[in-house]
């Protein structure tokens, strides 16, 4: 329920004021770069100027394009992202936990809003995303967890004492959104919406700053603020350490006057404990004076993430921003510059096509002809004059060689700039072979790997924002879609209940630690790419090992979804050939086959062995009996039992005796069968060596007829 609250809400307002003064020339660059490439590269008064020496100002925007092709390029990539649980995590719940933050973070949704952000810094110099939550649809109240994209990234705000690259780790972070008074009335009620005055300021009474409403619309602040608090970590005696909520969890037991827990089915006592600093995030929505809403979110680190595109500190310590296209701008100025000179020249020279004297044109037919000479068929008549001098033909100027020269040079200073040539662009180059256009573009992709990078690492820390709220939002049992690796698309149940008692639960998203990693080198398609080259090079040299790595060709393939194709090629590569791959270890010998009457005798044997040392068991069973009762029944009656102990003690040793000879005749039986069988085997490989045998000439002969 909204609430009125002076103090928040002007401390809200001091934080976007100091942020606005620090970070002034980065907003003023981002908005006059976008403005650049996205809309007029002409300022109001060099355009004035232009019109005023009758000049028409041109633009040959070639940093648009440009531009199109390198964001093309980064949508086409997936960030390589890793999830490593912690050694207590079971691995299928890994494995369902990394598919799920691949999910969130990586879906075509998700890629749009990084996409957005991404062409933000090559052009203004930074850009920003949002981790929220939203219910699944209108009639579920489950929530699912989603990335928004900021419209301009201007409107943000962060603490500028942040550290890390995103500013996740500073004290606040926050959006402005404008909205009509009427959406704000029906959302929030047409009274606070009459309480909110049109001239809120940073602070009130200022007349100075962002205005935070007017007449038409009102300004949305989401504040998130990190609050410090502390929590307590304790050391099990198994080496695990849990947290107070963690432990609270486990099963509580008392032995003896100590406490004791369960965990993992084992039990243990705490040896260690200390306190450690915890954050928690404190989400807040303002307007004027009123606090709309309020809440916890559920993370450590603030949710509004910073994507830099290439930034320096200057002497001030202040954070300068630098779009991707920064030094390429007054060469694309100065190609302007040389098209609207062109077009003036072109535009200032002469029409007419014939110089005439008075004589030649002196008769009113020929002055009718002569009037518009553009528009005369076949040749032109003329009058003769006295001296007999003819209409000499005016060719037009033609431009000059040094502005078409400038302009390939203007070209050139583009390309050096921004580290983009054409051949990168699919434009024709020098390269005769596949193999040295792959080079040429691979050294090329260098010149764009700071912004590639920079958009990976958002995307990361989104992951790790991502891993932290996910033991808050899917809490409970639910059924979800996710794609997994070696099913595809596949309905899991999370947090499934296994037992009646809830002590097991399948694929537990609420337990367990998980860090989010960023991994070196090429993004995922681009290793897919590297892997299928490979393959292919080995199969050029030999074919026929392509059912030895079938599996492997089609998971590397630039398919949206093989996995059909994949099940199916994999089924002819030998399950032992896939075993050895996944362990490095050598093929162990395939076993001859047993034949069946072999099988029969071996298994006869095995169970009279069986049986005879079943009853021999029972024999010095009932012999250990029988020495146990005369024991008790000559200190009963005082009787010297030595004897007859002595006669107990010889029938165990035979019975003992009985059962070793059984087991060595056994042995050697087997030994026997298996001589036997091997001898076999080996007759029948000569068989096969020297000559074939009859049935097999018959089936030759039978195909050949």
């Amino acid at each position: 329920m909204a609430k009125k609250d002076l103090e928040v809400t002007r401390k809200i307002r001091q934080r976007i004021k100091k942020w606005d003064d620090d970070w002034r020339f980065n907003k003023d660059q981002y908005h006059e770069f976008t403005s650049f490439v996205m809309g007029s590269q002409w300022t109001e008064d060099e355009s004035k100027l232009f019109i005023d020496y009758k000049k028409i100002p041109l633009s040959m925007n070639k940093l648009a394009p440009l531009m199109n092709h390198l964001i093309g390029e980064q949508r086409m990539r997936t960030t390589n992202l890793q999830v490593c649980p912690s050694e207590d995590v079971p691995a299928p719940t890994a494995q369902v936990r990394e598919a799920l933050v691949k999910d969130i973070c990586l879906n075509s949704d998700s890629k749009r809003r990084f996409s957005r952000a991404f062409a933000q810094a090559g052009i203004g110099g930074f850009g920003a995303v949002i981790v929220g939550t939203e219910y699944a649809n209108n009639r579920s109240f489950n929530q699912v967890i989603v990335i928004r994209d900021v419209k301009d990234p201007t409107c943000c705000y962060w603490d500028v004492s942040a550290l890390s690259p995103c500013k996740t780790d500073g004290m606040y972070a926050g959006t402005r959104t404008r909205m009509s008074r009427k959406m704000f009335a029906g959302i929030y009620g047409d009274d606070i919406e009459a309480q909110i005055g049109s001239d809120a300021n940073y602070d009130e009474g200022s007349a100075t700053g962002w205005i935070f409403s007017n007449d038409k619309e009102i300004t949305v602040i989401e504040d998130y603020e990190r609050v410090y608090e502390t929590e307590m970590l304790y050391l099990l005696s198994n080496g695990r350490t849990v947290t107070a909520k963690e432990k609270k969890r486990l099963q509580e037991i008392e032995v003896g006057d100590e406490k004791m827990y369960v965990d993992q089915g084992y039990i243990v006592a705490v040896e260690d404990e200390r306190e450690v600093p915890k954050y928690k995030i404190k989400h807040r929505k303002i307007a004027g004076d009123f606090v709309l809403e309020e809440a916890d979110f559920p993370s450590e680190q603030l949710p509004v993430v910073f994507n830099d595109q290439d930034s320096y500190y200057d002497k001030s310590g202040k954070q300068i921003c630098r779009p991707f296209i920064k030094d390429a701008r007054d060469a694309q100025r100065y190609i302007n510059y040389l098209a609207t000179q062109s077009a003036y020249l072109m535009r200032v020279s002469r029409y007419d096509q014939f110089l005439v004297s008075k004589a030649n044109v002196k008769s009113p037919d020929t002055q009718l002809i002569w009037r518009d000479p553009a528009t005369a068929q076949g040749g032109l008549v003329y009058d003769e004059s006295p001296n007999g001098n003819k209409p000499e033909q005016l060719r037009p100027p033609e431009l000059s060689q040094s502005l078409l020269t400038q302009y390939q040079r203007a070209l050139s200073d583009i390309e050096s700039c921004t580290g983009m040539y054409g051949t990168q662009m699919g434009e024709q180059g020098n390269e005769t072979s596949g193999r040295a256009i792959d080079a040429r573009t691979k050294r090329g992709s260098k010149n764009t790997y700071i912004p590639f990078d920079s958009i990976d690492q958002t995307v990361a820390c989104v992951g790790s924002i991502i891993d932290e709220m996910i033991p808050h939002i899917y809490d409970s049992e639910r059924e979800i879609s996710l794609n997994m690796p070696d099913r595809g698309n596949t309905t899991i149940m999370l947090n499934k209940q296994v037992d009646e008692y809830g002590s097991d639960i399948e694929n537990d998203m609420t337990q367990g630690h998980y860090t989010i990693r960023l991994m070196p080198g090429q993004s995922f398609e681009g290793q897919k790419q590297e892997n299928l080259e490979s393959i292919q090079t080995v199969l050029q040299s030999d074919p026929s090992l392509f059912r030895m790595v079938a599996d492997l060709y089609v998971e590397n393939l630039p398919l949206a979804n093989n996995i059909e194709l994949r099940n199916r090629l994999r089924t002819l590569v030998p399950p032992e050939i896939i075993e050895a791959g996944k362990t490095g270890e050598p093929i162990p010998p395939k076993q001859p086959e047993i034949p069946p009457e072999i099988q029969l005798k071996m298994q006869d044997m095995q169970m009279k062995q069986q049986q005879f040392e079943q009853s021999m068991q029972l024999k010095l069973k009932d012999i250990e009996v029988r020495e146990h009762q005369l024991q008790l029944e000559g200190i009963k009656t005082g009787q010297d039992i030595s004897v007859a102990m002595q006669k107990l003690e010889t029938e165990r040793m035979l019975a003992a005796a009985q059962l070793q000879e059984q087991e060595m005749r056994y042995a050697a039986e087997m030994q026997r069968v298996s001589a036997d069988l091997q001898m076999s085997h080996a007759d029948n490989l000569i068989k096969l060596l020297t000559h074939q045998p009859k049935e097999l000439k018959l089936q030759h002969k039978e195909r050949v007829l």
